[in-house]
């Protein structure tokens, strides 16, 4: 039955007060905010001491932004120049995910990358990684909890994709640099797998994601890539947690008055403060996201380094986050990278061109779906079984 939306008139109605009373009291507490973020801020350095405090307070893990790789917290800095010739390639994924109800229980993951060549037209290099694609399908006895009967969480088969995306990428990698081609590679997300940003994934199950990663990364770094994950429409209040220590001395950092600064930014993201501060065609200071994954420890030689940059125009911003690696994060490669991604976010009207090409070439289409059930119900068959789905997706495809 068609829904009809008048009859959640009163709702909407209610959501958009709502929405309207939240968004003006972030928009009043801007103001204070952004303070850290501008050239006359005169207090700097206090501020990144304030951080190094919070950073060490037993038991809490702040997770605010850490300046501490030489750039001020309240400078902006130009893109850099591309360069003459180089090969940029970029990565994406796509999964059919597992679902109890089907005649079978199967998950399915593929990465697809798209190239480029700059300074070579025609370079026979962007068709090879076009066909570049790898893929698994994963049988049911891999998708079900030994100890539970239950299916395992969606978040496995998506962590399996995103290591696939990036073992891709050095794959592809390696393929320019045998060319003769200076690779210039970026992710659609961040370089680090979601699974890995979580301290009971570090606990329990982090040791292979981590291995796959980290070989991956090694590959790149031996190779002199650039390399840099992109995040469209960021949601991390890091930079924002950080401009709420402002003011706050080193000695009066405890868990309590964290607590309470936190509090004062609820709602806040980083791109909410920088829509107003960050000037078109530059970005940020670069600073340690604080992941708990980002330490000798875990990630290694590997650590990622973060800054956002404005993509738009004067009254139109486009915030986007990069991270890159350390060794790929000094000030000439961030801003070489931040320089062809604006490039093609010009191409791409707002988000990079190269990525959505990438898209292109990974998803997985409803078709592509029907085609390998079907598949693999013919297989099953030739075998003598007849799969049937549930009784609860019988009636949903008679309906």
């Amino acid at each position: 039955m068609p829904l009809d939306v008048s009859s959640l008139r009163k709702q909407i109605t209610d959501y958009a007060e709502v929405y309207q009373q939240a968004r003006r009291r972030r928009e009043d507490g801007l103001a204070q905010l952004c303070v850290p973020l501008r050239t006359g801020f005169a207090h700097a350095d206090a501020l990144l001491e304030t951080c190094r405090t919070a950073a060490r307070v037993p038991g809490l893990r702040w997770a605010g932004a850490l300046f501490d790789a030489g750039e001020p917290i309240n400078q902006q800095f130009p893109f850099g120049q591309e360069p003459a010739r180089y090969a940029l390639i970029a990565a994406d994924g796509s999964q059919i995910l597992p679902d109890r109800h089907k005649p079978f229980v199967f998950a399915y993951v593929q990465a697809g990358c798209a190239a480029l060549v700059y300074g070579e037209p025609r370079h026979p290099l962007v068709e090879q990684l076009r066909r570049l694609k790898t893929s698994r399908l994963i049988e049911e006895s891999d998708l079900f909890d030994e100890r539970t009967g239950e299916l395992k969480p969606p978040a496995e088969v998506v962590n399996q994709r995103d290591l696939m995306e990036i073992e891709l990428m050095a794959d592809a990698c390696r393929m320019a640099r045998d060319a003769g081609l200076q690779p210039v590679l970026v992710a659609d997300g961040s370089l680090v797998p979601f699974a890995l940003l979580t301290s009971r994934n570090l606990a329990h199950d982090a040791e292979q994601l981590l291995e796959r990663l980290t070989a991956a990364l090694s590959i790149m770094r031996d190779c002199g890539a650039w390399v840099c994950g992109y995040i469209d429409r960021p949601n991390s209040n890091s930079i924002a947690r950080a401009c709420a220590l402002a003011g706050l001395s080193p000695e009066a950092v405890t868990e309590r008055t964290l607590r309470e600064r936190e509090r004062e930014i609820g709602g806040v993201f980083d791109r909410h403060l920088l829509e107003h501060e960050l000037a078109p065609a530059r970005r940020t200071a670069l600073f340690d996201p604080r992941w708990e994954v980002n330490t000798p420890q875990y990630l290694g030689v590997h650590a990622m380094r973060a800054c956002y940059v404005n993509f738009g125009e004067p009254g139109r911003p486009i915030i986007a986050r990069i991270e890159a690696p350390q060794w790929c994060a000094g000030a000439a490669q961030i801003g070489v990278l931040c320089a062809v991604l604006y490039r093609h976010a010009r191409l791409g009207g707002g988000y990079p061109f190269i990525l959505k090409a990438a898209h292109e070439e990974a998803v997985v289409s409803k078709e592509d779906q029907r085609a390998i059930e079907l598949a693999i119900e013919q297989a099953l068959l030739a075998r003598g079984i007849l799969a049937r789905a549930s009784f609860k997706q019988e009636a949903k495809d008679r309906a």
